[in-house]
């Protein structure tokens, strides 16, 4: 295993680790600040610790979701250390918008893209990095839940909650029109 190796002193085995992990971290980092400059120095300073820290690590579970947990806490000591809040911007995404799209379905496009940024900035950091984590990431309830140091069950007990309160909004929202 390769962090068997890097234990044993081998550094390529490293640069191996850096590079099959380091777009995941930092578009997760990315993900939660939205700030390409400081999501890039917070994945190196999470690989920086991955590499003082790795004896530490526990092979009974996912080393990915190891390297998650360190990146989360890094990303929030820098939010704390700056204060600063950071919005999700949804036009930052890659465009998914054909060329021949219709002006109507561009219109709904842009509405549903509009409610959706909305929603996820109304939302508390916890709850953020769990959807971040589920539809960027794609990972597992219990990754997500050995990531974020919280039970499966209150993983899942959130995710359907602003799942269905995001559908509501939605209803809502339809009735109005």
């Amino acid at each position: 295993m390769l962090v068997d190796q890097v234990l044993e002193g081998n550094i390529d085995s490293f640069n191996i680790i850096i590079n099959k992990y380091e777009n995941l971290i930092f578009k997760f980092i990315y993900n939660m600040i939205r700030d390409r400059e400081a999501a890039e120095d917070i994945t190196q300073e999470t690989f920086i610790t991955v590499y003082d820290k790795l004896y530490l690590y526990k092979k009974e579970y996912k080393f990915i979701n190891w390297v998650y947990q360190i990146a989360k806490n890094k990303t929030v000591d820098y939010v704390r250390k700056y204060r600063k809040v950071y919005e999700v911007n949804i036009e930052d995404s890659n465009e998914i918008i054909s060329k021949d799209i219709s002006p109507d379905d561009y219109t709904i496009y842009k509405e549903t893209k509009d409610n959706i940024e909305k929603f996820i900035n109304s939302l508390e950091s916890t709850d953020r990095q769990i959807i971040i984590l589920k539809y960027s990431q794609g990972l597992t309830f219990l990754d997500i839940s050995r990531i974020m140091n919280l039970s499966e069950s209150t993983v899942k007990r959130k995710f359907y909650k602003m799942r269905e309160e995001f559908s509501g909004i939605n209803k809502e929202k339809e009735r109005c029109n």
